[in-house]
């Protein structure tokens, strides 16, 4: 590893990452979703052990090889409107500061589709276990039987095995989303189902997004809006390198004309990128990225280590040290 090697254990600094959250309003509970009271449940534990940083303390330190073992911070993904509505006002209450990493295609008129098709599948359907049952059989009708003859065929084992809080068929959807199917046959399955339910892409993406007044807000108010590639691909390091780069070059220019200079860091979209992506990133002087798990025992300053929020709930209900 180049860029400040680190080896973590049980211990080490480490990012706690969020995504979706819920309330009695316009964000319904799904599946991976957090309340307003487990986020003030998980502030209080970090908080009342004097671990958690603000954003910038985090990153002066982080420069300067200076975290200690169990300091963390607080991150935020793929630009999501709960976000700002459940969280921003408890981290603003408790005079805290965090990362916010962006998709930039969430910014531009083509919505992020990747979170659209999340909210069509726990939206539309009674239960997620319905979903899964409708996408298997449809994906089924798009792909030969000598790739796959069922949704279990051919999944590793061991296939995202480090998200423990994943079930047996969130793995098994995202290998056929990401491994079978690909992205352009993936995106023709979803948009295919959604008109079998008439329904749309602008319908579900209404009010889903931060806009851009809300990211320079954040920004003027000393969160770190970083970089989460532009259309959030769920295997990135899979792409061609020129389409990587284009991925993380679009996205840095328009986070740029948004903040009013460049972004310094980053979130690895589905926790996938290469040495490639890394170099990519060091050239566009990115010097503080993010992992999405705790699973990797040595790491760059582009790798640093997140805990999900469902491990933290989880950890936190148990007792158990964090």
């Amino acid at each position: 590893m180049t860029g400040g090697e680190k080896r973590h254990g049980d211990s080490t600094a480490f990012g706690l990452m969020f995504h979706y959250f819920h309330d009695d309003g316009a964000h319904p509970a799904a599946q991976g979703t957090v309340s307003a009271s487990q986020f003030d449940s998980i502030l209080d534990r970090f908080l009342d052990e004097k671990r958690l940083l603000p954003a910038a303390e985090w990153v002066h330190k982080a420069d300067r090889m200076q975290l200690r073992d169990g300091d963390v911070c607080l991150t935020f993904d793929d630009a999501l409107r709960c976000q700002a509505d459940i969280a921003l006002p408890i981290i603003r209450r408790r005079g805290l500061t965090a990362f916010w990493f962006t998709q930039s295609d969430a910014l531009t008129a083509k919505a992020s589709l990747l979170e659209v098709f999340r909210r069509f599948r726990n939206e539309r359907f009674p239960s997620i276990t319905a979903f899964y049952q409708a996408f298997f059989a449809r994906a089924l009708e798009s792909i030969s039987a000598d790739v796959v003859s069922g949704p279990n065929a051919g999944v590793p084992e061991d296939y995202l095995a480090e998200f423990e809080f994943y079930s047996h068929d969130d793995r098994v959807f995202r290998y056929v989303r990401d491994k079978v199917l690909g992205p352009e046959r993936y995106t023709e399955v979803m948009l295919d189902m959604m008109r079998s339910m008439n329904t749309s892409v602008e319908e579900l993406s209404a009010a889903m997004f931060l806009d851009v007044d809300c990211l320079r807000t954040l920004h003027r108010d000393g969160h770190v809006v970083g970089l989460h590639s532009h259309s959030h691909p769920t295997a990135l390091a899979d792409l061609p390198i020129d389409q990587q780069r284009r991925e993380y070059e679009t996205n840095y220019r328009v986070l740029s004309d948004i903040l009013g200079e460049p972004p310094f860091a980053v979130a690895h979209p589905c926790n996938s990128y290469s040495s490639a992506t890394l170099a990519i990133l060091r050239d566009l002087g990115v010097r503080i990225g993010f992992r999405a798990n705790m699973a990797q025992q040595r790491y760059s300053n582009l790798e640093w280590p997140r805990m999900d929020s469902a491990d933290l709930l989880k950890e936190i209900c148990s007792g158990q040290p964090l």
